[in-house]
């Protein structure tokens, strides 16, 4: 009988394939890997990227002697409550109109309902830069938006379109937010997964 050979030992070691020159703990390069990518995430998607609370519906539409952005919130519309924010600037050089006077006429695409109208003024805006509207549509489906602005130097409007729809769980834009999420926490999990202590 030959000489017993001795037990094989398994060695286990951290992966270094995130690891620097300066040999950082891997599991710091893979939080600030997923931190990046988080970050990146965010700063491209254009519904979270809010002015005045609202999403950019019509966008430097010239009227006479002024620049004029439209913005609504929340987003999707809901029929029971609508904040509509206008921003007027000169398109001389881009500062803020002011002596301006701001209506929105809302009316339905479908169905014998009336238009309404109402002046968006700065009082009701949350950023005193816009000229705002608060009201409710009253009814799901699709409307149409008129936003006439007239001042010193000119006037003119715009229009667009847009469907409220009844508040679910799906419209819910955290909801949205966290659904859209969970590829990169599968990914995150991978990287720390991948960064634990492999057999060699």
């Amino acid at each position: 009988m030959g000489p017993m050979e001795a037990p094989t030992r398994r060695t286990r070691q951290r992966s270094t394939r995130f690891c620097g020159a300066d040999n950082r703990p891997p599991g710091l390069w893979q939080c600030l890997a997923t931190a990046g990518l988080a970050a990146l995430f965010l700063a491209l998607v254009p519904e979270l990227v809010l002015a005045n609370g609202g999403t950019l519906r019509v966008a430097n539409v010239e009227m006479g002697g002024y620049r004029v952005s439209v913005f609504t919130d929340p987003t999707p519309v809901r029929p029971d409550t609508l904040d509509l924010s206008v921003l007027v600037t000169r398109a001389e050089d881009g500062r803020l109109a002011e002596g301006v006077r701001v209506h929105v006429r809302v009316a339905p695409v479908e169905g014998p309902g009336a238009a309404r109208e109402w002046e968006a003024t700065r009082e009701w805006a949350d950023d005193p830069r816009y000229h705002a509207a608060k009201f409710s549509l009253g009814e799901p489906g699709p409307w149409e938006f008129l936003v006439a602005v007239e001042g010193p130097e000119g006037q003119g409007e715009t229009s667009f379109q847009l469907r409220a729809r009844e508040w679910g769980l799906l419209a819910n834009p955290v909801i949205l937010l966290l659904l859209s999420l969970l590829p990169l926490a599968g990914f995150a999990w991978w990287l720390l997964r991948d960064g634990g202590e492999n057999p060699v």
